[in-house]
């Protein structure tokens, strides 16, 4: 009998391992699941980290100056513009460059080439290094058919108020690997017109800023 009985303990011991053991199975992929999002925390904070700040540039004086050419019958745009890297790892490059001058909002342009003033290429904004700026002078000739519609109000010395520059182009910032992205500024409520070697123009400019 005393046999019997131990008998019946081991096979009610035995009944009983398989719910342990599942147990221990789910506690080991609670961890495993745990690990996981800890790692993914662990690389989302490493990446916030890392990842530089964006470029910041600035039209100098938010305006485009306009020079007459009367030999040409032309007129010469021309702006500055402000790069700044605000990041202390990366270095920024901005370059293969759209841009357009538009009379619209953003909002209500769909085909800026299409609706915009004047369309032209600048050149690239070279590398530069962390928390430096630089000066980028941008400047095009435009004719009566390059900007119809506009010519005979620039050449006749008028000013153009409320005027959007957007600038479309590649955005790379480089800190151990090259990052590449496209990126669209917008500059707003920018003045068109006025020769920047015109006195009575000047004061009336500083005064206005």
């Amino acid at each position: 009998m005393a046999a019997a009985v131990v008998a019946g303990g081991e096979a009610g011991d035995s009944e009983k391992q398989p719910p342990f053991r599942w147990l221990n199975v789910a506690r080991c992929a609670v961890a495993a699941v745990v690990m996981v999002l800890i790692l993914a925390v662990i690389i989302n904070a490493v990446q916030v980290v890392l990842r530089p700040n964006s470029l910041s540039l600035t039209v100098v004086e938010g305006t485009v100056f306009v020079k007459r050419l009367p030999e040409e019958k032309n007129l010469s745009l021309s702006l500055d513009l402000r790069a700044e890297n605000p990041s202390g790892r990366a270095r920024m490059y901005y370059t293969n460059l759209d841009a357009y001058l538009l009379n619209t909002t953003v909002e209500s342009t769909a085909k800026p080439r299409r609706d915009c003033i004047i369309y032209f290429r600048p050149k690239d904004i070279v590398a530069f290094d962390q928390q430096q700026a630089v000066m980028s002078s941008m400047k095009l000739h435009v004719t009566n058919k390059s900007m119809p519609g506009y010519f005979d109000t620039l050449y006749a010395n008028g000013i153009m108020r409320d005027v959007t520059l957007r600038l479309d182009g590649d955005l790379v910032t480089q800190v151990t690997i090259n990052e590449t992205r496209r990126a669209t500024y917008y500059y707003m409520s920018l003045i068109v017109g006025g020769d920047r070697d015109d006195e009575a123009f000047r004061n009336w400019h500083d005064h206005r800023i």
